[in-house]
């Protein structure tokens, strides 16, 4: 092999190494558009978890409030039920 064909077939490896470091790149530019896609969803799914405790915070106090109502209008209940006269 002279020194021609050895150029030569330097230069079809290099073009060759060439274009696998261009899909490869291609490659990691789709996975780093996919990584911060996931990223992006996983920052609105935080976002939604925080204001779904939110909204489960306000509502036990709610329950919360509900349940004192309730054991209070029973003993204004049984306090009338008491002022009644037995029969």
């Amino acid at each position: 092999m002279n020194l021609e064909e050895r150029i030569e077939r330097l230069t079809g490896i290099v073009e060759s190494l060439a274009a696998s470091v261009v899909t490869h790149d291609n490659q990691i530019e789709a996975h780093t558009r996919q990584i911060g896609a996931i990223v992006d969803l996983a920052a609105t799914q935080q976002r939604q978890i925080e204001a779904h405790d939110g909204q489960i915070e306000a509502l036990v106090k709610i329950s919360e409030e509900n349940a004192r109502n309730w054991k209070n209008l029973e003993r204004q209940w049984q306090a009338y039920i008491n002022t009644l006269p037995r029969q």
